[in-house]
């Protein structure tokens, strides 16, 4: 017997360490199916009676059936990644505290909302959908830059100067009037070489008779209303200076043009009719386009893609600038340079 032991002994310690460890592996087994069971009980109590809450073994179950949830930050941030700083004249500067903008006058939180990238120093320039418009730009407009499909007017690209306004001047003296065959007639002489259609539409500075209701020949655009005597005096002499109303048909404007009379301070009427204007077209990231419009004429403004156009009619040419309408709105273009004018024709004198 005790041979077999010696011989058999290292059978018998494997055997003994089998059963060890299938006892230790039933045990635990079974603890933890005590536990599942124990937390079980404790949750649905907890659930019932609503125990103070504190209870570990309940504590750990709401926190692994219940896991807090990260919620996104409109800034930016995350659990790993802070917002951006911005170095700004050698400090770091968080875009989010404090009032002072990055880039005047947009301010930082209007960038976040539109998902801008406030860390890049030149965001003002850009035109991120390249639609035409910086962001500075849509932001004057009141406009979405993150959003394709809406635009800031395109009259608001549009732009003049001096030099673009083509303009002609009529100067004009109201001789007198007379009666021809019983009929009114109003004595109107250019002083500037007029088309002529007595004298087959050949520009002269005869005078020509034109009726109350009629337009002067030469310049079709300006009618006879009537006239109103008046006398004027100068160094104690008395002179007719009756005045004579034209209507411009244009722009609806009256004039009023003083007889002449032989007195130093007498000086004669000039007219001007903006007859077209050139404007510029600037929109963003490609070059500036040119559009010559006639006064009262329609003129289309179209975005890169083609696909939105808006169309403008010149109305008047105002001393604000240029009034163009749409759809029954009224829009004002202001000049590039003030003192909007052109250098008058010479004077043709008889």
């Amino acid at each position: 017997m005790k041979s077999f032991l010696s011989r058999q002994y290292h059978w018998i310690l494997l055997g003994v360490a089998v059963l060890l460890v299938v006892a230790s592996a039933v045990f635990l087994w079974m603890q933890s199916v005590d536990l599942r069971d124990s937390l079980h009980t404790g949750g649905s109590a907890a659930a019932k009676s609503q125990p103070v809450a504190g209870t570990n073994a309940v504590a750990a179950l709401n926190r692994l059936t219940n896991p807090v949830l990260w919620n996104p930050r409109a800034d930016g941030a995350s659990p790993f990644v802070s917002r951006p700083y911005i170095l700004k004249e050698g400090r770091l500067v968080d875009p989010m505290a404090g009032s002072e903008p990055l880039y005047p006058p947009v301010p930082n939180q209007w960038l976040v909302d539109h998902g801008l990238d406030y860390a890049d120093m030149g965001i003002l320039d850009r035109d991120p959908l390249h639609k035409g418009f910086t962001v500075l730009q849509e932001f004057q407009a009141g406009t979405d830059p993150s959003n394709p499909n809406i635009f800031p007017p395109l009259h608001t690209r549009l732009s003049f100067t001096d030099t673009d306004v083509k303009k002609s001047s009529y100067l004009l003296e109201f001789m007198g009037d007379e009666n021809n065959d019983g009929k009114k007639e109003y004595q109107i002489r250019p002083l500037q070489p007029l088309p002529n259609p007595d004298k087959g539409g050949r520009p002269d500075t005869s005078t020509r008779n034109v009726a109350a209701g009629s337009v002067i020949p030469g310049a079709p655009f300006l009618k006879v209303i009537g006239s109103t005597e008046k006398k004027a005096t100068v160094n104690d002499t008395e002179y007719d200076a009756s005045e004579l109303t034209l209507e411009n048909t244009v722009t609806g404007e009256q004039i009023n043009l003083v007889k002449k009379y032989p007195a130093k301070d007498y000086k004669p009427k000039t007219i001007e009719l903006v007859e077209a204007i050139t404007l510029h077209y600037q929109l963003a990231g490609v070059p500036e386009e040119t559009v010559t419009v006639e006064r009262g004429k329609e003129f289309p403004l179209t975005t890169l893609d083609r696909k939105h156009s808006e169309t403008y009619r010149f109305a008047d040419f105002t001393k604000d600038g240029v009034l163009l309408v749409k759809a029954g709105k009224s829009f004002v273009i202001k000049p590039s340079q003030t003192g909007i004018s052109t250098t008058p024709a010479p004077l043709s004198t008889p």
